[in-house]
């Protein structure tokens, strides 16, 4: 068997671990909203399900998580490598490509103006497309308005909140020259959203089966008023988290979202702006992305941390009914 091969089943079998614990994860949220909603006539006096309470049962939704993202990042490390050996495959090509070019003229030129042991050198790079969003579950809204409710400790100041705001509702656009992120060469750019209004409002311009949510309607109650509540609190995780986001589901469509900011007090405003549009992406319905210096990485790169048009390409995808599966990036 050839290491690329070996390769190819590893990186299969990982993702059929992954769809695996897609499911456990759907079933377990069912399960949460089960007991959640015992008080209804259907589930009154319900206390356990396949007995396990919803204090275990929420231990367990937050260990299928975890194990998602370790097997995310062993599915990104495989491609890697895939993409490795390919390129291991073709350096005797490129090798003989550089000196049917003459570019070994200027690396052994032993002219006066460039003696033999000070080498000029040239480069070229490849854009490895290919990198992936995850679409997980979408909001099955009559109009586009979803009711954001941010709850905030003492501590929290009306800059943050603005911040908070304007991670959500901007419709601010930037460009970034393609070379930062290894996406193009240099002088191709391409369009970043500040905030999740105006990239919802770029994806509501494809022709989607379900209403892309790309108004928000800001209230400050202290209940559980809202269709996304964020808490925001001064206490550190104890696993390091910056944020979590928990979704309640019915099937293929999102009830309910809980967004919760650890540490905000020690937060800077870039930070702050973005782990609000990492989980923000969450309670819409994408997941996580294999490309690294994205938004919806694992872990996020701060290098440009704002939403990309392949989150935006993912979220037409998404509210197209392409739910539990992959948008493909163009850069």
């Amino acid at each position: 068997m050839t290491s690329s091969t070996a390769t190819k089943k590893s990186m299969n079998r990982l993702k059929e671990h992954l769809d695996l614990m897609k499911q456990e994860l759907n079933k377990t949220n069912k399960q949460i909203k089960q007991l959640e909603n015992k008080n209804t006539t259907e589930w009154k006096g319900l206390d356990k399900v396949d007995g396990k309470s919803i204090d275990d049962l929420k231990q367990h939704e937050n260990d299928i998580a975890k194990e998602i993202v370790k097997i995310q990042k062993e599915i990104k490390k495989s491609r890697s490598k895939s993409l490795l050996i390919a390129e291991l495959s073709v350096l005797p090509a490129v090798f003989l490509l550089i000196f049917m070019s003459g570019i070994t003229d200027d690396l052994l030129d032993s002219s006066p103006e460039n003696p033999v042991g000070h080498m000029k050198t040239r480069y070229f790079t490849e854009n490895l497309r290919g990198d992936t969003v995850d679409t997980w579950k979408s909001w099955r809204l009559t109009g586009t308005t979803l009711a954001v409710n941010i709850l905030k400790s003492p501590r929290v100041t009306d800059h943050q909140l603005d911040v908070i705001h304007n991670a959500i509702a901007s419709e601010k656009t930037v460009e970034f020259d393609d070379s930062i992120v290894h996406k193009g060469p240099k002088g191709t750019t391409s369009v970043y959203y500040q905030g999740w209004a105006g990239a919802l409002k770029s994806a509501s311009k494809e022709d989607t089966k379900y209403q892309v949510p790309t108004d928000f309607n800001f209230i400050n109650s202290s209940g559980g008023e809202g269709d996304i509540i964020i808490t925001l609190s001064n206490i550190k995780d104890s696993d390091g988290y910056t944020g979590y986001t928990k979704s309640v589901t019915e099937e293929n469509e999102i009830l309910k979202s809980f967004i919760t900011i650890y540490d905000i007090s020690n937060l800077t405003d870039d930070q702050l702006g973005t782990i609000v549009r990492h989980e923000f992406g969450h309670a819409l319905g994408l997941g996580h992305s294999t490309a690294t210096e994205d938004l919806m990485a694992p872990t996020i790169d701060m290098t440009i941390p704002y939403i990309s048009e392949c989150n935006v390409d993912a979220m037409a995808d998404l509210y197209n009914a392409n739910e539990g599966r992959q948008t493909v990036c163009e850069k």
